[in-house]
């Protein structure tokens, strides 16, 4: 027996199948675990639940495109609500959890400070990831490619398949979209990492360039957000990446060095009512109303902490106020909070040094400073009861260490019930 035994794996044949056999062994392993114990992020492993009907978490993560502003009903014929659908339909009797994870107006650099609370904490079986338009299609920052890399790490290490959006506005349909940095670097990630992808840029400006569809059918209200029939488009792209992945049996991976740079892979949200505020600011729950439904301030922020205006208790306005001050390591910092018609500017200090805010016109190559930043929703209604949250980037370029954060409320006497009101201050560095 011993005689045989050896023969058999000295035989070319036999020694082939056996390593064969060994890594196919080794490779399913894998399929079920990653390198760190923690579950892979397999697309074949959602479709075999899926097909159980095992309960599954799955998150839209993104921007007004993944909200759906302008579908008639987004919940329904958006690109979201008709993937919701779809997966309904794909796999009848599986019992789904939809979180819409998404806010109008925001890119990555807020959306790292969401991660934990709006994504991870639903502890998804799928998401879906936009963004790329939001942090600038056309930029080339280094910044914004950290906050978005810095995503898609950590929500691969959770062992979670991911599939990226790419999704494109009015003004990037030209030829020159594919030549667009943000959309070529976050297609880099999607080879690096093995993500599924919905290539709406792709997809919806060959059908515009060859005439098959007119443009005006897309966006016929305005330059980034489609109609119903423009979603089914986005939703096309979207659901033949979703396809792909899984027939590829693809698993996402984290490669061990970031492609582009972890500059930001330590992330900190600080809730200020969760420690002692300054004199002359006070607690208050976050807006239960808003202009428009992805920017309703209580589905994404606890209490405010609040400057200015009138206390409960008072008939006065409150004038005697200390600045806000928050230590902090890192290379970034902003603010999240509230902003309403009668919300107030505030100046910035860091490390007792005055931080302008600064506004640049591109085209022009022109700026503008201003020693306060600007608090409130007089771009979109001047009424005090126009509520929006409101996310701030102060600096995302500091020397790395550490650094102290100062916020003054400037106060208005021509707008006594003016109020400034924060959440959370957020840091993130190496």
């Amino acid at each position: 027996m011993m005689k045989l035994a050896f023969r058999a794996v000295c035989n070319p044949t036999a020694a082939t199948l056996i390593m064969k056999s060994l890594l196919t062994l080794a490779l399913l392993i894998l399929g079920v675990m990653n390198v760190s114990g923690a579950p892979s992020a397999s697309f074949a492993e959602f479709d075999r639940k899926a097909r159980a009907h095992e309960p599954l978490s799955v998150v839209f993560f993104g921007g007004s495109l993944t909200f759906g502003a302008n579908a008639s009903n987004p919940e329904i014929t958006s690109w979201r609500g008709l993937m919701m659908t779809y997966l309904q339909q794909k796999y009848p009797g599986t019992p789904f959890k939809f979180r819409d994870a998404a806010i109008g107006g925001t890119g990555s650099d807020l959306g790292m400070f969401r991660l934990q609370r709006d994504v991870l904490a639903n502890k998804p079986d799928l998401v879906f990831y936009d963004f790329t338009v939001n942090d600038g299609a056309d930029g080339a920052d280094i910044e914004k490619l950290a906050s978005y890399e810095g995503i898609l790490r950590k929500m691969i290490g959770a062992g979670i398949p991911v599939v990226q959006e790419f999704f494109t506005f009015k003004f990037y349909r030209a030829p020159e979209a594919y030549k667009l940095q943000r959309y070529l670097d976050h297609k880099k990630l999607a080879e690096a990492y093995h993500t599924g992808t919905g290539d709406v840029m792709a997809s919806v400006c060959e059908l515009v360039h060859s005439g098959k569809v007119p443009e005006n059918d897309i966006w016929p209200a305005d330059m980034a957000h489609p109609y119903d029939y423009g979603y089914t488009l986005f939703f096309d792209a979207v659901r033949d990446g979703f396809e792909k992945a899984i027939a590829d049996g693809r698993v996402c991976v984290v490669p061990e060095k970031p492609v582009f740079s972890d500059k930001f892979n330590q992330v900190t949200r600080t809730v200020l009512v969760d420690g002692t505020l300054p004199k002359g600011w006070r607690r208050a729950t976050a807006y239960r109303t808003a202009l428009w439904y992805d920017g309703l301030p209580s589905r994404w922020m606890t209490d405010m902490a609040v400057a200015g205006g009138k206390a409960k208790d008072q008939k006065k306005a409150v004038t005697d106020i200390e600045p806000l001050k928050v230590e902090f390591t890192g290379t970034f910092v902003g603010i999240f909070g509230e902003k309403a018609g009668n919300g107030l500017s505030f100046k910035v200090k860091i490390d007792g040094k005055s931080v302008p805010y600064v506004v640049e016109d591109k085209r022009e190559g022109t700026s503008i400073t201003f020693d306060a930043w600007p608090n409130n929703t007089a771009r979109f209604a001047p009424d005090k009861s126009s509520h929006l949250f409101s996310w701030i980037s102060i600096s995302n370029h500091l020397a790395p260490g550490k650094h102290t954060l100062e916020i003054e409320p400037v106060l208005n006497p021509d707008n006594p019930d003016g109020e400034l009101h924060i959440e959370s201050v957020c840091t993130a560095g190496e």
